[in-house]
């Protein structure tokens, strides 16, 4: 079963049309519209999106606390084989800027 079978936000009833962007932006699968295309983590620590039809980073997501812990509780909700987790969290960190490294 594909990731976007496994994460689609009709299984989770719980979850925010945010979050549903979020993953669709993610795994590359569009779930909302408009749909994110870009996603990144500022140097101190706060997420800001690009949504479709916008210029630069402009919607504020919340911190990358929260970001993070949703993304591994949803990882872990789903179900997901060792190798589809794998696949997940590889698709976060190449799709997800994270401009925190740049400050070490």
């Amino acid at each position: 079963m594909s990731l976007s079978k496994k994460l689609n936000p009709a299984g989770f009833t719980e979850m925010s049309p945010k979050m549903a962007a979020i993953v669709g932006y993610i795994i590359d699968t569009k779930f909302t519209a408009p749909g994110i295309t870009d996603l990144c983590i500022t140097a101190d620590g706060f997420v800001l999106a690009q949504v479709e039809g916008d210029i630069g980073l402009n919607q504020w997501i919340g911190s990358v606390e929260d970001l993070e812990r949703n993304w591994d509780t949803l990882l872990k909700t789903a179900e997901l084989s060792n190798e589809e987790t794998i696949e997940a969290r590889a698709l976060y960190s190449m799709r997800v800027t994270d401009w925190r490294a740049a400050q070490s």
